[in-house]
């Protein structure tokens, strides 16, 4: 059998034919992610491979790291949470607690006082009337609401339930309740995993458009899969519906890939990207899974899936310079060798800096870029309007994009259009540097070269210098990012400790004696440390070659960059598993020191047995019924191979020990 795995990325879109008999990659295709036009990039990709044998696919599968970008950038579409069961001075004194999970506006939050019932002496609905009545007003200029009630099991999220059908008669935009994302008990990452699968549900929408207009124009009738965070496949209606899901996709399916690359069952993999470096391991040959819910950009959600790290180094990010000084920022931006491309007035504009020896503690050097069409939105200020109109028929120059709109480059006010990617800036890139030093090859590059004079008119760097010395802050941030996840994967209890923030003066001394072993030069150090990798470091990603080598070095492992690769996320997109699972906890109740019942929720209404049998009989019978509903929901069939598994949770992990809940838990697998 054939199948066709996509990859689309931050930077770029990847394509693959896959054998699934032979276990081979038949063909490749790679091309630009076209952010503004998903379909174009995704095109180019496939009519790169042969079409002969895209007609012989019978299955289509992708991934991407747009969710993943859109975390780590802060980005996404306009969402509200509404929160049912607290009062608004509960979650106001809940402020800072908030942003530690990611929700630091509270204004994104609507609270409805509630108390359900099978819990509380006294339960009240909310009030729905008045619910329905201010839904237009409370949720206005809104892409997307998401909706959570605390203690959930009580009422078996009866109150969502409610909330979603009075909200569907009310708003026109898409709906998503936290009780079908996720059973945690921790209500605040689940605030934070349904706010964020509400911002995401119109980009992955888009997504999905994109795709399907590409297949239907070149006759592709077969259906669509996309990778789950935890490596496994899921059906496209799924991905529509949650695709908080789909956070770490894209590291997800690098792993996948990666793995079935190399053949090694013990590595660390590293995928470098346009906008992201994810980190993940890999042990007997399977992908490690997060046991406490993803940590994504701001985010601390309860989705589980692969045990990684993204970090904010790509070869867009942007470089930068401060008080004289060469830095990598967070922040990706379109490099400034394809904007000059694509528009002929990008070269005259820096060159005309550099004549002019216009130096700026600002990056004047940067151009602004116009993404998005908001002129038939509403929501925005005349600003933003002004600027969004300015761009309209080219990028310009920060010095005439604040000169046209009349704003301050001391005041900036692209804030909200940059986090939304209305607009998006272009300046100089590690991609830039690769290209001027003949590592990457598919963009001319005198406009990276003006910039790095530019460069060099506002550090303490020569001209000639600053391409070695921006190789050694990407070699360096992505040494200290492997160190700080392999210190936290060594010591997990300590995990908040080893945070690259935390230890990174340590992670700096780690550094430099590293390049002192291996270089042999570097002053004598009071203290002899040693930071050594396990394991080898599987690099996956169009850049990763140029960067990967120095780093295995100077962590004392090997590097293997497999052949394929550059598209060994398509690969991972194609070959991964359809697997679905559900938890299902049987509470055991007492009064005193003797039990009285066994029970647990189905849907909407918590049932009790006086005997152990009686509960898991019908327990068992009820799990096995939601698991077919899931496993034909996310793509695996109405008749799937189950499995089921329980385990008793006594007080001390003890089995003498008291008797708290028994966990079923049921996985489905296509036969």
């Amino acid at each position: 059998m054939i199948g066709i795995g996509i990859d689309t990325g931050g930077t770029c879109t990847d394509a693959v034919i896959y054998d699934f008999e032979t276990k081979e990659i038949l063909a490749t295709g790679k091309t630009n992610t076209t952010k503004s036009n998903l379909e174009i990039g995704i095109a180019k990709a496939l009519d790169q491979l042969p079409q002969e044998l895209l007609k012989k696919a019978e299955s289509f599968s992708l991934s991407t790291t747009l969710a993943t970008n859109a975390c780590v950038e802060n980005k996404g579409s306009r969402a509200k949470l509404l929160v049912i069961g607290p009062t608004e001075e509960m979650m106001n004194g809940l402020e800072e607690i908030l942003k530690g999970y990611g929700i630091d506006d509270l204004s994104e939050l609507v609270v409805l006082d509630a108390k359900a019932e099978n819990l509380f002496s006294e339960p009240y609905d909310p009030d729905w009337e008045a619910l329905r009545k201010n839904a237009p007003a409370l949720f206005s200029n809104c892409d997307c609401v998401g909706i959570v009630q605390t203690f959930p099991d009580a009422n078996g999220g009866r109150f969502e339930n409610a909330a979603v059908r009075i909200l569907s008669e009310e708003l026109p935009i898409p709906l998503t309740n936290a009780y079908e994302i996720s059973r945690e008990t921790d209500i605040l990452k689940v605030c934070a995993s349904t706010l964020l699968n509400a911002r995401l549900i119109p980009l992955i929408a888009d997504f999905m458009k994109a795709v399907h207009n590409v297949m239907k124009k070149r006759g592709l009738d077969v259906p669509l899969s996309i990778v789950r965070s935890d490596g496994t496949l899921m059906s496209e209606e799924m991905a529509r519906t949650q695709p908080v899901e789909t956070l770490l996709c894209g590291p997800a399916a690098s792993v996948i890939g990666g793995g079935e690359l190399a053949g090694e069952p013990e590595a660390l993999v590293v995928d470098m990207g346009g906008t992201t470096t994810d980190l993940a391991l890999v042990t007997d040959g399977i992908p490690v899974i997060a046991k406490k819910g993803i940590l994504i950009g701001q985010y601390r959600t309860a989705i589980q899936g692969l045990d990684a790290q993204a970090v904010s180094l790509g070869g867009d990010t942007a470089v930068r310079f401060r008080d004289g000084q060469l830095f990598l920022d967070s922040e990706r931006i379109v490099p400034i060798s394809l904007l000059a491309s694509k528009y002929d007035t990008v070269i005259p504009e820096i060159k005309e800096l550099n004549f002019n020896k216009q130096r700026h503690t600002r990056w004047i050097h940067e151009f602004f870029v116009l993404q998005k069409d908001i002129s038939e939105k509403t929501g925005y200020t005349e600003v933003e309007y002004k600027m969004c109109e300015a761009l309209r028929d080219g990028p310009l120059i920060t010095k005439k994009f604040f000169k046209i709109t009349g704003g301050d480059l001391y005041r900036l006010q692209t804030e909200r259009l940059e986090r939304e990617g209305v607009i998006i800036r272009s300046g100089l890139t590690p991609t830039d540097i690769m290209i001027l030093k003949g590592d990457f090859n598919l963009y001319d590059g005198r406009a990276a070269e003006e910039l790095v004079r530019y460069f060099s008119l506002n550090t303490s760097s020569r001209a000639e210098d600053i391409p070695d010395q921006i190789y050694e802050l990407v070699i360096k941030r992505m040494y200290k990012s492997i160190g700080a996840f392999l210190l936290r994967q060594q010591y997990p209890k300590d995990e908040g400790f080893f945070t690259e923030e935390a230890i990174s003066h340590l992670l700096d001394d780690f550094y430099r004696q590293a390049c002192t072993r291996v270089d042999g030069e570097g002053p004598n150090q009071v203290v002899q440390l040693s930071l050594k990798a396990p394991m080898p470091l599987i690099g996956i990603g169009a850049p990763i070659h140029v960067f990967l080598e120095r780093v295995a070095t100077l962590l004392g492992t090997r590097a293997i960059v497999p052949e394929h690769a550059h598209v060994a996320n398509a690969l991972g997109a194609i070959a991964g598993r359809r697997v679905a699972r559900i938890d299902l906890p049987i509470t055991v109740k007492y009064s005193g020191g003797a039990r009285t019942g066994y029970s647990f929720t189905t849907d909407g209404e918590r049932v009790t047995y006086v005997h152990e049998n009686d509960a898991t009989q019908e327990s068992e019978k009820y799990i096995r019924e939601k698991i077919r509903k899931r496993a034909a929901f996310q793509g695996i069939g109405s008749d799937p191979e189950i499995k089921l598994s329980f385990e008793r949770k006594h007080i001390g992990n003890n089995e003498a020990g008291l008797l708290l809940e028994i966990m079923i838990r049921a996985e489905a697998t296509a036969r």
